[in-house]
């Protein structure tokens, strides 16, 4: 399960020119294309392979400038969930981004060069689409830079013994805190962005990527979907969450029908003095793993809601031990507690790691009793 949701989600590729034309953008698979016949769950897609390979994208890697692998990981697996309405993981299939390729994005993510004939290519770029640098240093004064990476996703259908592209999914990764440097290797400071600015600019970038890849050859029609991605700041140890999404259809060089999404992440235990059911069940079964090994590192969890109901966890065990037969016995008081003490009725998932990696890990779906487990040799 956790090298499918990791495998599967980097970003995207293609050759487009300076005028956002394309020369050459493949809509269709070769001959020896074919699908992977195993499908986890319904939650997953099945996989476009071709010629025996799995086909990644030319810009690898690019959503890892992200702030943390926190977000990095909820900006990929995120994307792939909201492309499920859209997109149904029993009609469609996943390959990687094939019309973005990285010189693209980078130059899309700069600042924009406005009117200056003569742009300083490291910083700024006629495509960019973050706000023109105004001059100003002062955290309150100056233009930050909303757009922090972009993210595509294709999906395919079967079209005879071939797959062709039948739908994008284009994330926008965008920045709760702009950091900048008032001077070369200086110190670092921050601009706080709200999210009202921080939707708006979103969308209206989002129009202007959709009108770019109606220019693209083979796209004129594709279904496109946008997400906007909230990335937490460097410090934050939960992953950032996807705000809104809308679609563009039948062509349209704009994107329609936004729709908010209503989720947050919250990491217990909490510093915020708030509390909950929640609060006090994930505070009971970290006191039961703490006395049973009281040298632990710490019991963490990053908890999803939807509006305010829960509806996943993932918690985080971490010791100083690593011998066989200590993490068999940890594994297990873990799983006996957990399933006393943390919340019911939703997915959870519980790795324990030590310093030379995963030893354990547990997992739960929503509406089981019993927790499944697996220690790694």
């Amino acid at each position: 399960m956790l090298a499918a949701s990791c495998g599967l989600l980097l970003t995207a590729c293609g050759d487009v020119t300076g005028n956002n034309q394309t020369t050459t953008t493949d809509t269709s698979t070769s001959e020896k294309a074919k699908a992977t016949t195993s499908q986890l769950s319904k939650d997953y897609y099945r996989n476009v392979i071709n010629d025996g390979q799995y086909k990644v994208s030319q810009s690898r890697g690019v959503s890892l400038s992200l702030n943390s692998g926190y977000n990095i990981k909820a900006f990929e697996t995120g994307l792939m969930n909201l492309s499920h309405s859209e997109f149904p993981t029993d009609t469609y299939y996943f390959q990687e981004g094939q019309q973005l390729d990285a010189e693209t994005i980078s130059k899309w993510i700069k600042r924009s060069s406005g009117d200056n004939p003569e742009p300083d290519l490291t910083v700024s770029d006629p495509e960019g689409l973050n706000p023109v640098d105004n001059g100003e240093l002062e955290p309150d004064k100056r233009a930050p830079k909303y757009l922090s990476q972009i993210l595509e996703q294709n999906y395919m259908v079967k079209d005879g013994d071939n797959f062709k592209l039948a739908g994008i999914s284009i994330g926008l990764a965008l920045n709760s805190v702009d950091y900048y440097q008032k001077v070369q290797y200086g110190a670092e400071f921050k601009t706080d962005i709200q999210r009202a600015n921080l939707e708006a600019e979103g969308k209206k970038m989002a129009n202007e990527i959709v009108a770019r890849l109606r220019k693209m050859e083979g796209l004129g029609n594709i279904p496109i979907t946008v997400g906007l991605f909230e990335q937490t700041p460097k410090d934050s140890l939960a992953g950032g969450v996807f705000f809104s999404e809308g679609v563009s259809k039948d062509g349209a060089a704009t994107v329609a029908n936004w729709k908010d999404i209503n989720e947050k992440k919250v990491i217990f235990p909490r510093t915020d003095g708030e509390t909950s059911n929640e609060t006090t069940s994930f505070e009971n079964f970290k006191s039961q793993v703490q006395s049973f090994f009281p040298n632990l590192n710490g019991v963490t969890a990053e908890a999803t809601y939807s509006g305010d109901q829960l509806i996943k966890m993932k918690a985080t065990v971490t010791t100083q031990f690593y011998g066989q037969s200590e993490i068999i016995a940890l594994t297990q008081h873990v799983s006996d507690n957990a399933s006393k003490y943390l919340p019911p009725n939703i997915p959870i998932e519980i790795s324990i790691n030590s310093i030379d990696g995963m030893e354990a890990f547990l997992n739960r779906d929503s509406g089981e009793k019993e927790f499944q487990s697996h220690v790694f040799d």
